[in-house]
């Protein structure tokens, strides 16, 4: 079936489909208001999901939309549909109504990538998995009138989850996680996400009017994350989603998108973003990332102890993502760094800079020596992080509230 007549199907029909952004938990908030200023509409927040409206006639240009823009997002899936799931008959009766023939072909492998159960009846991963195969193959083979699926083209990615006996049946639209850019070819130990990094200009406010100082950049994610946002260059612009695969989407729409996101980025602009770290491996690793992005030229990088460096230009943020136990080695070590940052403390926070550090510990203000006037509660992953903010002397906080 051809992708026009699928266009034809889908705009007969008249369906308002549903997007699914998963993002860390506690991201939540931002991550709604991304979709607002790219024009899609949030519809309802749970943890670490954001359910928006899509439209039949423009469903690739709003998944397209999604996936290319969004900074805080993880991945984006398309609700294929949502039925009363009591048991493995009705279960088995939903997945097979759907219309699977909208993101599949002949020969595409269906990939039930997880299944999440809450207080629900069905709770058996693995025999949900393997008939939610079978439901989707059967849907499948009576619409291509085929006795057998021989799953030798692309992967589907599916997830469902199944919250007081109703299911709902994600598709994959993003492919590789939308953390991955594309420009983060070399890495460092326990490197922050992009998706996190990108995070923390939201909650602390930062725009490209103010200076921003990344005092341990180990593989650069913060440093080039800002620059991005700076141009207003979209972090998934220079790569491909699993959703451009799939038959009912037009490249036409994608095209369309990704030339408006083109348009925007800002060559113009004047930005002052620096970074350092300690070591010369690190940085040198950031240098070569910052480069991949195309970015090299808009950040200023250099081999510096963190307690050593002072303000510059005016007013600016200090954002980072201090060592601890996986990159130092220890606890210990971690705590007596996280302490001889007082002197630099005093100095950015005399001179009106704005503060946010992003920690394993919830208890960070008190051996950092200062109350922070807000913390931040995140999962990344099974990974707790707290993101603590210190507005500078004079400063009003900035800050994403809760």
């Amino acid at each position: 079936m051809c992708k026009t007549l699928f266009l034809s199907i889908l705009q007969a029909m008249g369906t308002a489909f549903k997007g699914i952004a998963l993002c860390a938990v506690g991201l939540e908030k931002i991550t709604a208001q991304e979709l607002v200023k790219l024009g899609l509409k949030p519809q309802d927040r749970r943890p670490g999901r954001i359910g928006f409206a899509l439209e039949s006639n423009r469903l690739a240009t709003d998944l397209a939309r999604a996936n290319i823009g969004l900074r805080t997002a993880e991945r984006v899936l398309l609700e294929l549909g949502r039925f009363p799931a009591p048991d493995f008959d009705a279960y088995f009766e939903g997945i097979a109504s759907l219309p699977w023939e909208l993101c599949c072909y002949k020969d595409s492998k269906i990939h039930i990538e997880r299944v999440r159960s809450k207080d629900s009846r069905l709770a058996s991963q693995a025999s949900l998995q393997a008939m939610g195969q079978k439901a989707a193959y059967s849907r499948l083979m009576d619409s291509f009138d085929m006795r057998t699926m021989p799953e030798t083209g692309n992967s589907v990615g599916v997830r469902i989850y199944l919250d007081r006996d109703e299911c709902s049946v994600g598709i994959d639209t993003s492919g590789e996680p939308l953390h991955k850019r594309g420009y983060r070819r070399r890495t460092v130990q326990a490197p922050l996400k992009e998706t996190i990094a990108a995070s923390l200009l939201f909650f602390s406010g930062w725009n490209r009017k103010f200076a921003l100082l990344d005092p341990f950049c180990g593989s650069g994610s913060i440093a080039i994350e800002a620059a991005l946002y700076a141009l207003d260059f979209a972090p998934g612009l220079t790569r491909r989603f699993a959703f451009e695969l799939m038959p009912a989407m037009s490249p036409k729409q994608v095209y369309a998108v990704r030339e408006d996101f083109e348009s925007r980025i800002r060559n113009d602009v004047e930005v002052e973003i620096r970074a350092s770290d300690i070591d010369p491996g690190a940085v040198e690793t950031a240098k070569a990332n910052a480069a991949d992005a195309g970015l090299r030229d808009w950040i200023e990088f250099s081999c510096e102890k963190a307690q050593d460096l002072s303000p510059f230009d005016g007013k600016g943020h200090l954002l980072a993502n201090p060592p601890y136990g996986k990159r130092l080695g220890s606890q210990e070590e971690a705590l007596s760094l996280y302490a001889d940052l007082a002197p630099m403390r005093d100095r950015f926070r005399d001179g009106g800079w704005n503060m946010g550090f992003i920690t394993d510990r919830e208890d960070f203000g008190e051996i950092f020596g200062l109350k922070p006037t807000s913390v931040h509660h995140l999962f990344n992953g099974a990974e707790e992080q707290w993101f603590h903010w210190y507005p500078g002397k004079e400063e009003k906080n900035a800050a994403v509230e809760e």
